[in-house]
């Protein structure tokens, strides 16, 4: 007698929960998402749901479960989209199912099963909530108004936000914090309106912080084979990412002194390997760092050491994007830059060393209104225009010059441990926290104006640098900012490439978000 692999995938949960700009939509959103694989599923099984027999996977937008009965998987078929769409209108959904005889054959299933849920991703889904011509729609969303909620006119999504916000109360706000301690709630007591003035302090600048696991698709080739070890991974990774969110949140709770009731953080996702969050902006690399060093700790001991020694591992690393943002930037892009971030930081970690990707963060503070990915911010912003070498060639009795290597103000990634090239996490803290004295007010300004000139006119930029080195006693510092880091890359060609990496920008736009005050 076979038994049926479902799964279920969710997609779209970014621009479903940044669909605007309003804390409490965004609160509601994290709610939703987070019962669709969990307790929503739940309810659709109905009795014979059993997470420890049957369970493959609910968490983080996905769901894998084992049937015994063709009647059962049929029932769950038919129902859950309906469910989910009532739970969350307008969520992006597509599920499969594939039948196998043994457990030997549990891996081909798993192979075959995301194949199928792959190709229902790329069909397309007609949304239930077009509405017609003629009527009303939200101002925020543009979508058919459905009901008024405090003489707001609201969408059908927007209202199943504002009242999964007001029903689930904080779970994913204690789970983030506190884990599944018993008594959270009388500790948190959050206002019923959240406001996004209680993410921001002496400044307006916050972060949308993500984080995601590396080498997981190493470890489920090794453990998709047996459906018990696969269902223990699961369960013990969210475990890891939990406990991983809980000793970040101690340590701005610890050094940062804020009331329960306005919180200057509000955790977005939660599960499997990731972690998004909104945060005030000087909170945010304390937060990061603190999440990947204790994923880290927390994946490299136990039964999780154990499970990961079968793929050759010692624990999970991770790496993350921040992104920094004006509190009225719109956060739906904010993300995304989070999440380009977070990839370029992977690439660079796995072109180091593919097998155990060692953990690292990148960073980008927005100063401009244009809403562009990271590689055009790169182009924009962050890349040096080369030396016009034709007066060197004409000088050279028509001779090519040797090429200038290309210049970047891009330093990141910034490594969890030392990297050859590279500065660590802790090395950013410090150049920041060294720039602040008192002493080096007049560096800060020279640095700003040697930044400037190397956009614009290279020679007055060395000579504006040489100026600092006359006038200014800490040259350590300025020769940390200031001096060409040369890391060789492969090209599109395959041809190495040598690239020089500038840190002052980073560290001026990371000192600024720190101790910029604009806020009474």
């Amino acid at each position: 007698m076979g038994k049926y692999l479902y799964g279920a995938s969710v997609q779209g949960i970014q621009s479903f929960i940044f669909q605007t700009n309003q804390l409490n939509d965004i609160s509601g959103a994290s709610e939703l998402v987070e019962n669709i694989c969990t307790k929503k599923f739940k309810e659709t099984v109905g009795n014979g749901f059993n997470e420890k027999s049957n369970a493959v996977i609910m968490a983080a937008g996905n769901v894998k479960y084992v049937f015994d009965t063709r009647e059962q998987c049929q029932h769950v078929v038919r129902n859950f989209p309906r469910m989910v769409q009532e739970c969350a209108p307008g969520i992006t959904f597509s599920q499969a199912v594939v039948k196998f005889d043994d457990e030997k054959h549990f891996e081909k299933a798993v192979d075959e099963l995301e194949k199928k849920l792959k190709t229902q991703r790329n069909l397309h889904q007609t949304p239930l909530e077009v509405g017609m011509l003629g009527c009303k729609r939200a101002a925020k969303t543009g979508m058919p108004v459905v009901k008024i909620w405090n003489g707001e006119e609201l969408d059908a999504a927007t209202y199943a936000k504002r009242v999964a916000r007001k029903d689930c109360g904080n779970k994913l706000h204690i789970k983030s914090f506190w884990g599944k301690r018993q008594d959270a709630d009388k500790d948190l007591k959050l206002e019923e309106e959240l406001d996004i003035k209680d993410l921001t302090g002496k400044n307006d600048w916050i972060a949308i912080v993500h984080i995601d696991g590396n080498g997981l698709g190493k470890v489920v080739q090794q453990l998709g084979k047996d459906r018990k070890k696969f269902y223990q991974f699961s369960t013990l990774l969210d475990q890891a990412t939990t406990k991983a969110a809980n000793e970040a949140f101690k340590v701005i709770e610890e050094t940062h002194g804020f009331s329960y009731n306005k919180l200057p953080i509000c955790p977005v996702v939660l599960g499997g390997d990731d972690l998004t969050a909104i945060i005030r902006g000087d909170l945010a690399l304390p937060y990061a760092q603190k999440f990947i060093n204790e994923f880290e700790r927390e994946t490299s001991q136990g039964e999780m050491k154990a499970l990961l020694s079968k793929a050759n591992m010692d624990k999970l690393t991770a790496c993350g994007g921040i992104a920094y943002i004006k509190a009225s930037f719109p956060f739906y892009y904010g993300y995304k830059l989070a999440e380009e971030l977070c990839h370029a930081a992977k690439t660079d970690a796995k072109a180091k060393d593919k097998l155990n990707v060692p953990s690292c963060l990148m960073f980008h503070k927005v100063q401009d209104s244009f809403i562009l990915s990271y590689k055009d911010i790169k182009e924009r912003e962050l890349e040096l225009k080369p030396k016009d070498n034709s007066k060197d060639k004409a000088a050279n009795n028509g001779q090519n010059t040797p090429a200038t290597p290309k210049k970047t103000l891009c330093f990141g990634p910034y490594y969890l441990d030392e990297q050859v090239g590279y500065k660590t996490i802790n090395d950013l803290e410090r150049m920041v926290k060294e720039l602040g004295k008192a002493e080096n007010e007049g560096l800060k300004t020279g640095v700003r104006q040697w930044l400037s000139l190397m956009h614009e006119n290279e020679e007055a930029a060395k000579q504006r640098l040489e100026r600092l080195y006359n006038i200014r006693n800490n040259h350590a510092l300025l020769e940390e900012l200031t001096s060409a880091h040369k890391r060789t890359v492969i090209d599109s060609e395959g041809k190495e490439k040598e690239i020089e990496h500038y840190a002052a920008y980073d560290v001026l736009a990371y000192y600024t978000i720190n101790n910029q005050q604009t806020n009474d």
